[in-house]
């Protein structure tokens, strides 16, 4: 990650080789009792040092928060800022924060956001970051860096690919099965329908009855879910079309499959991040046909504490 900060500052010496990662919450600093929340934090620490009373601590220089953008978010206007100075604050260097963007038309609206005060901006990777690794032995060499160059040429000539390449490489790999099926979940997500048509099967199955990993909380398999939702809606529709009329049989199928897939993903998402649903909470997502209030429910879910947090609107004021 600090590699790709170079191409904005050059915040960490050539000595520093050691990083260290942070739970993702962050202390604002004009209200130490407010926590707010980014997705990843880490910070590149200095070989230790002796100090005067003879101890030796490690020293920072630098510290990144790490934000993955999926949608269109206008609190990110004023949140980016946040977590900049909580990363300051946090490890009492220099911070920043480090925006991925894989979706270019949500990339270019949230860098025009700040188009007039381009000091105020985050750092915003873009494709141009990330040469296209099209070859399994250079993926395999480094398979986190080939997963984000998959993902953000994923919108290039270069997709099918690089995705082929990585994926390739994962099978190779000696990961985790967890730590693997993550990353081939998250290449898989990026791509559109035809792109993925072209993967060969046998690189692209997927056990679907994995329970879901950290970087799918984070967006991509929100992503993912609502691909499968309008699949399964379409599938369903088509079966109606017959009986009901081709065109509104398709509409109905298609609304009914998001619904059900928004559902199921809440319900999983919930469980992964320890909020049990009581019977009422059950039944009020059960109940639920309103596909703009389930994915609501499902952004609030993904930093909520608790179930209070996720369900109830905001006080007024």
């Amino acid at each position: 990650m600090f590699s790709l900060a170079r191409n904005f500052d050059d915040p960490i010496p050539d000595s520093c080789k050691n990083f260290e990662a942070a739970a993702n919450e962050l202390p604002e600093p004009a209200r130490l009792d407010n926590i707010v929340y980014a997705d990843h934090v880490v910070a590149a620490v200095l070989e230790p040092t002796q100090t005067r009373s003879g101890r030796r601590k490690p020293v920072r220089v630098a510290g990144l928060a790490l934000e993955i953008q999926t949608y269109d978010d206008k609190r990110k206007y004023y949140t980016w800022l946040s977590y900049a100075a909580g990363v300051r604050r946090l490890f009492e260097c220099r911070g920043w924060t480090m925006v991925f963007a894989p979706d270019p038309g949500v990339r270019r609206r949230a860098q025009n956001m700040f188009l007039k005060e381009p000091r105020a901006s985050p750092w915003f990777v873009d494709p141009s970051m990330l040469p296209p690794i099209t070859q399994w032995q250079l993926a395999l060499a480094d398979i986190p860096l080939a997963v984000l160059t998959s993902v953000f040429q994923a919108r290039s000539e270069h997709a099918v690919p690089c995705a082929c390449a990585t994926l390739e490489a994962l099978a190779k790999s000696d990961l985790d099965f967890d730590e693997r099926r993550i990353y081939h979940d998250l290449v898989l997500a990026s791509l559109k329908q035809e792109q993925l048509d072209r993967i060969p099967q046998e690189i692209r199955d997927i056990d679907e009855a994995d329970p879901l990993g950290p970087m799918e909380l984070t967006g991509a398999y929100y992503v993912r879910g609502h691909r499968e939702g309008r699949d399964a809606g379409l599938e369903e529709g088509v079966q109606k079309g017959r009986e009901e009329g081709l065109q509104e049989g398709v509409q109905k199928g298609v609304q009914k499959g998001l619904q059900l897939k928004a559902r199921q993903v809440l319900q999983r998402v919930l469980r992964r991040r320890g909020l049990e649903l009581d019977d009422l909470r059950q039944q009020q997502i059960e109940r639920c046909t309103d596909l703009t209030l389930l994915e609501h429910w499902l952004d609030q879910a993904l930093t909520a504490r608790t179930l209070a947090e996720v369900f109830d609107p905001p006080s007024p004021g």
